[in-house]
């Protein structure tokens, strides 16, 4: 009887997907003669497996390279742009390792092409052997966009113990009252100035609403809310590097 239930709530139920979005933001240029190299901004996501626990974990990453969110930000040019033939002598190899690192170690190997775009790099497990050289000129700022889908399961829209309630409510109805959950969503900026030392970073942590109803799919809003889960952190990633360039135009347009 059990699996009956499970089924038929399999079959009725469907789940609609609310991005993450910004009311449209006035723009400021910072200087026609400030030269910002975008590195990153192409949405990863992680492979997920399970250990022999039963518990889930992480195995490796992968970029989207075909959905560069570069043109999102209005002042700068992919760091293809500013390559050039020799090495930058003003960046140490200490600060183009950390840079390397600091995106490998979230995006993994599958971040190596965007990196080998301007800077030639050998990693050993002895860094002293390593070699890193970049090969860049004229860049006033370099951004570094990791934006990215974390591993954090959906977890109840409202927490509060009224929210917890709702959600079980809504199961009991059969998903006639609609429970709500969330998606995370996240990205960072890094900041680097001319010399490849981090200035700082931009941090955002917002969600996906994910909404649960046999019902609730027949009036979508088709700007905010759709029923492809994939399309929505897509929107809701496009969302932030919007956010971020506001933010960033704000603080440094004076510099």
């Amino acid at each position: 009887m059990r699996k009956i239930i499970f089924l038929i709530f399999t079959l009725i139920r469907c789940s609609s997907y609310e991005s993450y979005t910004v009311s449209d933001l006035q723009y400021t240029q910072i200087s026609p003669a400030k030269k910002i190299a975008l590195v990153g901004f192409l949405p990863y996501n992680y492979l997920i497996q399970k250990d022999r626990q039963g518990e889930l974990y992480r195995s490796s990453a992968t970029i989207d390279y075909e959905n560069s969110m570069k043109p999102l930000f209005l002042d700068g040019k992919d760091i293809i742009s500013y390559v050039s033939r020799n090495g930058n002598s003003k960046i140490t190899r200490d600060n183009c390792l950390n840079f390397v690192y600091s995106y490998l170690d979230i995006v993994k190997a599958s971040g190596k092409m965007e990196l080998q775009k301007f800077i030639d790099f050998e990693l050993t497990p002895d860094l002293s052997k390593s070699k890193c050289i970049v090969k860049t000129e004229n860049i006033d700022f370099y951004i570094l966009g990791i934006p990215g889908k974390p591993i954090n399961p959906w977890r109840n829209y409202d927490e509060s113990i009224f929210g917890f309630f709702k959600s079980a409510f809504s199961v009991l109805t059969f998903f006639i009252y609609p429970t709500k959950q969330v998606e995370p969503v996240n990205a960072s900026f890094h900041i680097y100035d001319s010399n490849l030392n981090l200035i700082e970073k931009f941090e955002y942590q917002k969600h996906v609403i994910v909404t649960t109803s046999w019902w609730f799919n027949l009036n979508l809003d088709s700007n905010r809310v759709s029923k492809d889960i994939v399309s929505s952190i897509r929107l809701s990633q496009e969302s932030i590097t919007k956010e971020f360039s506001y933010d960033f135009n704000v603080k440094y347009k004076k510099k």
